[in-house]
Formats: structure tokens, sequence, C-alpha cells
């Protein structure tokens, strides 16, 4: 047999890629992967891109018009997404699983706590709960977002939840206090409320539920705001110098199926800290 010859399109010098040609061809690709007609790929894309695409001008651009560059990577990311497994789901969570497999296991991340809570409703994230592990200054999100009856429903189903509070009256709430620009006594105050929340939480639960909430206090330099439910699902946000916490970033992980990721190292910052502390609550 003769040896292979190998052609290098590179070397042709009167060669030139119809760039066009396969942008529309990959985006009738993407159609195809998602067994889609073309007016339900008008509404996903369009669900992706956050701007109406009629059903003609998907017609045109997989056949004699060129895609808009955000349109083809809205196809880059449904081919990939179906070459990943990514199952079935709302438009955007296409990206999210996507980003999601090559960065850890971090599936979302917001510029501010106000900016994930318009995103994510806390009942979303404690209704169905069976175990909540929280660690943070005064963990607000639980205890002024959510709904002191709600709490005490999910306890009293089986729910187990652990909390770690900033210490009122410790040395570390004075200087979170001061690094925030808030008058002193504020935080220190706000935390107390909460915690009192808390007593009249564990006063009100039946005697076979009771052991299921626990509460403790640590005056420790705080690090971050952390919410683990049921070992599963983590909200981590870090506390910046001079930054207020309530405009940290904040960020949204899931835990792997396999070991390694992020998870782990929030997991074991509340794990310490419970040891530390609230084992012996």
């Amino acid at each position: 047999m003769g040896q292979a010859r190998v052609v290098s399109i590179g070397a042709r010098s009167n060669y030139r890629p119809d760039f066009g040609l396969l942008a529309r061809s990959q985006l009738e690709t993407a159609r195809k992967v998602k067994g889609m007609s073309r007016p339900e790929f008008a509404s996903l894309l369009a669900s992706m891109m956050g701007w109406p695409i009629t059903v003609g001008a998907l017609e045109a651009w997989e056949s004699d018009v060129t895609p808009p560059g955000d349109v083809m990577m809205a196809a880059d990311l449904i081919i990939r997404s179906a070459s990943t497994g990514v199952g079935e789901g709302q438009p955007r969570d296409v990206l999210t699983d996507i980003v999601g497999s090559q960065f850890a296991d971090l599936t979302g991340i917001y510029a501010s706590r106000s900016e994930f809570q318009a995103t994510t409703s806390v009942a979303s994230l404690f209704d169905d709960a069976r175990a909540i592990d929280a660690c943070g200054l005064s963990l607000n999100m639980l205890c002024q977002t959510y709904s002191d009856s709600r709490l005490q429903e999910i306890v009293e189903g089986g729910a187990t939840l652990r909390c770690l509070f900033l210490e009122p009256h410790g040395q570390f709430i004075k200087q979170r206090e001061a690094e925030e620009g808030y008058p002193e006594g504020q935080l220190s105050a706000l935390t107390a409320l909460n915690l009192g929340i808390m007593e009249r939480l564990l006063e009100r639960l039946t005697d076979a539920a009771r052991s299921r909430l626990q509460f403790a206090v640590y005056d420790e330099p705080i690090r971050f705001n952390l919410f683990l439910i049921d070992g599963q699902l983590c909200v981590a946000q870090p506390y910046l110098p001079q930054t207020r916490g309530v405009d940290s970033p904040t960020m949204l992980l899931r835990k792997r199926p396999s070991s390694g990721g992020l998870f782990p190292s929030f997991e074991r910052v509340f794990t310490g800290l419970w040891e530390r502390h609230g084992a012996r609550a």
C-alpha cells in the first residue's frame, strides 16, 4: 500500500473557508441536537438571549444570513451540553450546568447577597431540607428572611438544625462593626435578636423535636457566612474588607457525586467551628 498523503489546506494560498456557511450549519446542528422545530428552537434561543427571536430570523440564519455572535455562542453551548450529558431543563440551566462542570461544583455566583436572594427564594432552599448547618454572623437569611413558623414546622417534621452565631459581645463582632462602618453595638444587637429567635423557637418545640435544634456562639475571626443543606447544597459568602456582608459576593455550590470540588472545603469550615464551639453547647 502507498503511504498516506497529508494535505494541508493552509498550504493552499487560494483556500478561504466559508465561515458563514460553517456558522449556519452549526446553528442547524444545535436545533437538530435538541430535536426541535424552528418555532420551538427560536423560543429556546430567545430565552437564552433575553431578546425576541422570530422564526423568520432563525430560518434566515440557517440558510443565507450569518448568525450573530451571541447566537453562535448559545448554539455552541447547546451542542456541548448534549455531548456532556446535560439533561433537559430551563434554557439558562444549560449555561449553568456547563460552567459548573468546568469550574468544580460552583453552580452560580452572584455579585451580592441581595442579588442572590432576588433570584433564589429562601423557601426553595429550606422548605424541604432535612438538615441545615449554618455559621456566620447573624444568620439573617435563616432568622429574618425565613418564617419562624415555617422553621418550627420543618424541625417538628424531622429536620435537624445546627447554627453558629458570632458572639454578640465578643471582640470579633466589634472588629467587624468597625470594619463595615456600623455604629458600635449595631451588629451585636442584631445577632442577639436572632439568638433570641432561636431560644423562643426551642421553647415552642415539642420534647421530641428539641434535640434536633442546636445553636451556639463562637468568637473567632469571621471569614464566611455558610448554609449547608442536606450535605448537598451550599450557599457561601466571604466577608470582605470594608464591605458590608450584604454587599459581598455569594456562591451557590452543589456537591459532586465524586470527590473534589469546593463543597468539601466549606463543609470543613463549618465542621471545624462546630467541633470547637457547637459540640460543647
